[in-house]
């Protein structure tokens, strides 16, 4: 091998070695993002559920007449 094309060859394999390390990195941060999602619609899921509680349990409204009357 040439001294140009060796040079060549070092450099992809350099650009690899990053790009597979940006890879990497993106896929970690991909995971940790979906995990924080999960639990996001977990917590949503509990709000809405006692939401309805809530609104199941309310008295039902009195036949009052607004305050502007």
């Amino acid at each position: 091998m040439t001294q140009e094309l060796e040079s060549r060859v070092v450099d992809l394999e350099i650009q690899i070695t990053h790009q597979a390390n940006t890879i990497e990195d993106l896929s970690q941060m991909v995971s940790r993002q979906w995990d924080i999602m999960d639990r996001l619609t977990r917590q949503v899921k509990m709000l809405q559920d006692s939401l309805v509680e809530l609104e199941e349990n309310l008295p039902p409204p009195g036949n009052e007449k607004p305050p502007h009357y």
